[in-house]
């Protein structure tokens, strides 16, 4: 019988016990993690990967004593954390090589703006728990292990206007303040319902999830979120005593900055922003991530990046080089763009298909050399 939700181990699809399944993961200290990390390839963010490396090793803990010593989890010890940080930092990256990867529990990524309220058109949030079912073979213990991750979570904010309580329960909530309602009910529940068919039709009963172990993770750009905390830090004057210069267009923040500690701190920020307090206070751990430097994007282009290139690019029978030249302009652009590691991608994609559309499928054994000429990229067959 399950040490939390006493059903019978017979209502669960055959497969490994429970209690296998648990003892099967392999207990890694929050450094090993990291430096499991480190080997799958991801790079920078020493902080941020600190902090989740916590979190993943706290997980698996927790999971542990539950099924293994049989001792339930306290009361608020539940773990969800918020990873704020622009574009191409590497929030998801990390979740998903963390979680996925390493740990090996069921795990779920979704995007934010696929959901809606309840009865319109797009996904209910409880699909979340449908999801992790699935990646849990249809096991909801072991699907009670996993971890939650939901992406572009900040495009969730909402106008602070009090016209979206205007017919609350009779039209559709556009801001996006239902589904926070929602997802509020989801990270303080101890359990909670959800569709095993994703609600495709109402005949099939709904299934109940033990919470107390999942951890869910939010990650969001939350662009604007600096200059909100900022503002509202800064006593504004009007006549006489006011600082010129600001509300400029050289004010406008920046897509790749760093949300500070002491911006996290500034709790009512979040409310201006366009999220409801209690929402947040749900998150009890705020990771910040900073935007990558030149030469972790430079690492993270060689070994990512232009190696995977250099795989595909070998089943052809063609060798792949790249001028130095050719890497720092890619990492320049990228750094202009703002777009973090995705910023690599898309300035080497056009080059590279370009080559593979020219020698891709001939057979013949060659190298393709990447140069820089008039400050564009060329490829060059040797």
């Amino acid at each position: 019988m399950s040490p939390r939700s006493g059903v019978e181990p017979s209502a669960f699809p055959e497969g490994p016990p429970i209690q296998e399944r648990v003892a099967a993961l392999e207990v890694l200290s929050p450094k090993e993690i990291d430096a499991r990390l480190g080997d799958l390839g991801y790079r920078g963010q020493p902080e941020a990967r600190r902090a989740a490396s916590v979190l993943a090793y706290r997980h698996l803990r927790r999971i542990r004593r539950l099924y293994l010593e049989g001792l339930e989890p306290e009361p608020g010890t539940r773990e969800n954390a918020l990873f704020l940080g622009p574009t191409g930092s590497g929030k998801t990256f990390l979740v998903e090589l963390m979680f996925r990867e390493i740990l090996g529990v069921p795990t779920v990524l979704a995007d934010a703006t696929q959901f809606s309220e309840t009865g319109y058109v797009g996904d209910d949030v409880s699909t979340l728990l449908s999801r992790l079912y699935e990646a849990a073979e249809r096991d909801a213990e072991w699907a009670s292990c996993g971890v939650i991750c939901m992406d572009e979570f900040d495009k969730l904010a909402t106008s602070r206007s009090d016209s979206r309580f205007s017919g609350q329960q009779t039209t559709k909530d556009v801001s996006g303040f239902g589904v926070q309602r929602s997802l509020l009910h989801l990270l303080s529940a101890a359990q909670a319902t959800f569709p095993p068919d994703f609600g495709f039709t109402s005949r099939i009963r709904s299934e109940s999830l033990d919470m107390g172990c999942i951890t869910f993770i939010a990650c969001g750009a939350f662009s604007g979120f600096r200059g909100t905390a900022e503002t509202m830090a800064h006593v504004e004057r009007v006549g006489f005593g006011r600082e010129p210069g600001k509300g400029g267009l050289k004010d406008l923040e920046s897509i790749a900055t760093r949300i500070t500690e002491e911006h996290l701190e500034n709790t009512t920020a979040f409310s201006r922003y366009g999220f409801i307090p209690e929402l947040i206070g749900r998150f009890n751990r705020l990771v910040s991530f900073a935007p990558l430097d030149a030469a972790t994007l430079g690492d993270i282009l060689q070994d990512n990046v232009l190696r995977t290139w250099e795989r595909e690019f070998a089943h052809e029978g063609l060798q792949l080089t790249v001028d130095a030249g050719v890497r720092e302009w890619i990492v320049a652009r990228a750094i202009k763009r703002e777009t973090g590691a995705r910023g690599l991608r898309t300035a080497l994609a056009p080059v590279l298909e370009q080559a593979a559309y020219e020698h891709f499928g001939h057979g013949k054994a060659a190298t393709v050399r990447l140069v820089l000429k008039d400050d564009a990229v060329h490829a060059e067959r040797g």
